[in-house]
């Protein structure tokens, strides 16, 4: 069970073992695999930064004390494990969330770090691209576990024009190091095949959820193109959609339900005024109707209306646009 492998790498992270740690940063460099090319995503390398032991125990410590808390919201009740959805982060708390590596596209490129004992060393001033910094943790048994944190170019001081200065001798002065920082935030680890979720956002764009969510959007709006539905905007349409994070993020959904290939004009109608959406129902030139999205802020309804996300109480008969659906057969 997900929640028995979590509890046990909680008390890995929690324990007084003895350890060996060492910090991984993972960067994308070009990729010579026509498969990943093709899919638009990058290859990865990894460097050991030789950091400071009080660190690497600063960062475990961090960890453990971040899982303990999602673990004992889970205990009590007052929060969910789910398996890792888009609709999960519509929750009014959002769940503690785990993945299977293998939902994840071209995993392998992440495998090194569970194979590979020993990397190159490098350094944050000399590699660019990184996209994204790990510790390993792993002991005698061979358990491991691996904390994940997105990388952002504003842990470096150096990457800026900016002066550096700190206190000496009573007066500021300007210094040459780079200073780099470290987050107080985990994002997800990963445990015995499972990878347990703290930061949705910074899991999707460690793990390249972005370029897959892009596919499914431009499937999406093929298959619209080859159905009996237009939308007579499309084109500003298709801008917003690639220009928002959770609009791709629906895609998926809409995709798998594919109501876009039998939906008519007399369905799209009675919702759009049965529940009041802010589009239009429009005749063209043609003479082909189609939707008209007169505000591109109002793209949330025609996305909802993909995606089925109306309903009617059969206590009240009240009519509701849902943002987070729990399916019930």
């Amino acid at each position: 069970m997900p929640i028995d492998r979590f509890r046990q790498a909680v008390d890995l992270l929690e324990s007084n073992q003895d350890f060996y740690r060492d910090y991984i940063l993972g960067v994308e460099v070009p990729t010579t695999d026509s498969l990943l090319a093709e899919r638009n995503l990058t290859a990865l390398e990894y460097h050991e930064i030789p950091l400071d032991q009080g660190v690497r125990e600063r960062i475990q410590s961090i960890a453990a004390s971040r899982a303990r808390g999602y673990l004992s919201d889970i205990e009590d009740g007052s929060r969910d494990i789910r398996e890792y959805d888009i609709t999960n982060t519509e929750q009014d708390t959002v769940p503690l969330q785990y993945a299977d590596p293998g939902s994840i596209e071209h995993f392998e490129r992440y495998e090194p770090l569970l194979n590979e004992e020993y990397f190159d060393t490098g350094s944050y001033d000399n590699l660019s691209d990184i996209s994204f910094q790990a510790l390993r943790i792993s002991n005698e048994s061979d358990e491991h576990v691996i904390i994940f944190q997105k990388f952002s170019n504003r842990q470096i001081s150096g990457n800026t024009d900016d002066l550096r200065i700190s206190e000496r001798d009573e007066q500021y002065q300007e210094f040459e190091d780079t200073v780099i920082t470290i987050p107080e935030r985990i994002d997800c680890i990963l445990y015995e095949d499972t990878i347990y979720v703290f930061a949705s956002k910074k899991f999707e764009d460690i793990f390249d959820y972005l370029t897959q969510y892009e596919r499914h959007a431009n499937d999406v709006l093929t298959g619209i193109d080859s159905s009996e539905l237009r939308i007579h905007n499309m084109g500003e349409f298709v801008d917003s959609i690639l220009g928002d994070r959770r609009a791709l993020r629906k895609m998926k959904s809409i995709e798998e339900r594919g109501l876009y290939s039998s939906l008519n004009r007399a369905q799209v109608e009675d919702i759009v005024d049965d529940y009041d959406l802010g589009i239009e129902i429009q005749t063209d030139d043609d003479g082909e109707w189609g939707i008209h999205i007169p505000d591109l802020r109002k793209k949330w309804d025609v996305i909802r209306l993909l995606d089925d996300d109306h309903l009617e109480s059969s206590l009240t008969s009240t009519q509701y646009q849902v943002y987070g659906k729990d399916q019930r057969d």
